[in-house]
């Protein structure tokens, strides 16, 4: 089984602050660093780090080169990646003193993919295989729609959020992979509203689709073949939670693609993201698989997932 993943790719510009700058508020940035980035970038590494087959569908600009010898340095096929005239997708991020961020994108090449190419793309998978996207792209609803048309498992995780869901093909979303926010948009749920609420909330709007929720610190739950399975959190010192939700997405299906149980790939998972968030950057905080190992190893939690 593979993974095709039409994803992201992005310059990051991370801004570190004591505080988020607020409206009208000029502030002085501690340092500037500049990473690889991008949602569909970091899953794809995630994935292929942990050891599943992944192509990445997506494009960059004459600006964007390091970016696809990234992904092959990982063990993902970025050979069918569409070159473009125009800049590569960025990001502006500011990361607190407590390793919280905030992001601001710009899409840039992410927004020129074709229908042409999406073609070119899905014939490099086939039925049963795994077609990933998040909303950084153009032509989402197109994806969501032809991936389900050809037999392809849908795996979606809407981030940024889409200003008008209802414009997409929902229905033929086979999995949701998404944060405390994104359910509560995607599920009419109030803010704040309890992880596990929101779970039967998205239940009830998608009665066929497996759900995967992820409460940062409070964990994961989640509802896989009908069955619900929760996971705890693996507490460590948070430095940067940018690509935390990437790098649990990556390494969850990498788990599913080589059919471990429900509860190993939550487990293995939620590990990638913790040793994620005690690291700078996106990309470059996404662990090896024998890093994750080794973190499991300790918390002696290795022998009752496999």
């Amino acid at each position: 089984m593979k993974i095709l993943n039409f994803g992201s790719l992005n310059i990051d510009n991370v801004y570190t602050v004591e505080e988020f700058v607020r409206p009208g508020e000029t502030v002085t940035a501690k340092s500037h660093t500049v990473f690889a980035g991008g949602k569909g970038l970091n899953q794809s590494i995630a994935a292929a780090r942990a050891g599943a087959e992944v192509i990445h569908g997506g494009a960059i600009g004459p600006d964007g080169g390091f970016l696809a010898s990234l992904l092959e340095e990982a063990g993902a096929d970025a050979g069918h990646l569409l070159q473009l005239d125009i800049p590569t997708g960025h990001t502006v991020i500011e990361v607190d003193a407590g390793g919280q961020n905030r992001i601001l994108v710009w899409g840039g090449a992410n927004r020129g993919l074709t229908h042409t190419y999406l073609e070119e793309v899905f014939a490099c998978g086939s039925d049963g295989d795994i077609v990933l996207l998040q909303n950084e792209t153009s032509l989402t609803d197109s994806i969501i729609r032809r991936a389900h048309g050809l037999g392809f498992r849908v795996v979606f995780n809407p981030s940024p959020f889409p200003v008008n869901p209802d414009a997409l093909s929902l229905d033929d979303v086979d999995m949701f992979i998404v944060n405390e926010s994104e359910a509560a948009l995607l599920a009419n749920a109030a803010p704040g509203t309890a992880p596990a609420t929101l779970l039967e909330h998205l239940h009830l709007r998608f009665p066929s689709a497996d759900l995967v929720v992820t409460a940062g610190e409070r964990g994961t739950i989640a509802l896989l073949g009908g069955a619900e399975y929760v996971q705890e959190a693996f507490p460590v010192k948070t430095v940067d939670t940018t690509g935390a939700g990437d790098t649990f997405c990556g390494y969850f299906l990498a788990a599913a693609c080589a059919h471990k149980s429900p509860q190993a790939a939550l487990c293995e998972a939620s590990a990638a993201a913790a040793l994620a968030v005690s690291r700078a950057g996106a990309a470059p905080s996404i662990p090896q698989a024998d890093e994750v190992r080794t973190f499991l190893k300790k918390r002696m939690f290795l022998q009752q997932i496999e």
